[in-house]
């Protein structure tokens, strides 16, 4: 019984000298957050309302933009067909998941597929593709992450801004 007496008052000393070392310093500092640096300079930004838009965009919603808008030559685009479209608001973000059915292979090819559905889909903030081709059995072949506004790259994963001023990152699977 006399142990609980003799514990509580080593803990009220250890207390006091805590208390008393932290005292004379200039106390306990929260965490300080980092700067945050302003967004690069993106070389093709425009301010200005999209014209007009194919597919399901938005027209007339003045706000940053990445890249071009302008699509390829016909003759240049591969051919495609969108399979499947699956809206994908999330956290303010207007997006779009696809899934496109082509015979294309080659990363250039996939990389003007997407700068055909960055113009068809120029309302929307992100659009994320995947490549299939149907006549293989419904294989993988590759994907795009399509952004058009900084909130889009947000959305991508991209915390730090956009990763480039094209406006897409494409990759094919090898």
């Amino acid at each position: 019984m006399r142990r609980a007496p003799i514990r509580i008052l080593v803990l009220l000393a250890v207390a006091s000298l805590l208390s008393t070392a932290c005292a004379d310093k200039e106390g306990i500092r929260a965490v300080r957050t980092p700067e945050l640096r302003a967004v690069l300079a993106i070389a093709d930004v425009e301010r200005e309302p999209t014209s007009s838009v194919e597919g399901d965009g938005i027209v007339g919603i003045p706000e940053v933009r990445i890249g071009s808008f302008e699509r390829p030559e016909e003759t240049s685009i591969p051919q495609y067909e969108i399979l499947e479209r699956e809206p994908a608001d999330r956290d303010g973000a207007h997006a779009v998941r696809l899934l496109v059915d082509t015979r294309a292979r080659m990363e250039a090819d996939y990389e003007v597929i997407a700068r055909d559905l960055k113009a068809r889909y120029a309302g929307y903030d992100a659009i994320s593709v995947e490549f299939t081709d149907t006549q293989d059995v419904f294989d993988y072949n590759g994907a795009a992450l399509i952004f058009n506004t900084p909130d889009g790259a947000y959305y991508m994963g991209y915390i730090y801004g956009p990763p480039n001023t094209k406006g897409y990152y494409v990759r094919a699977v090898e």
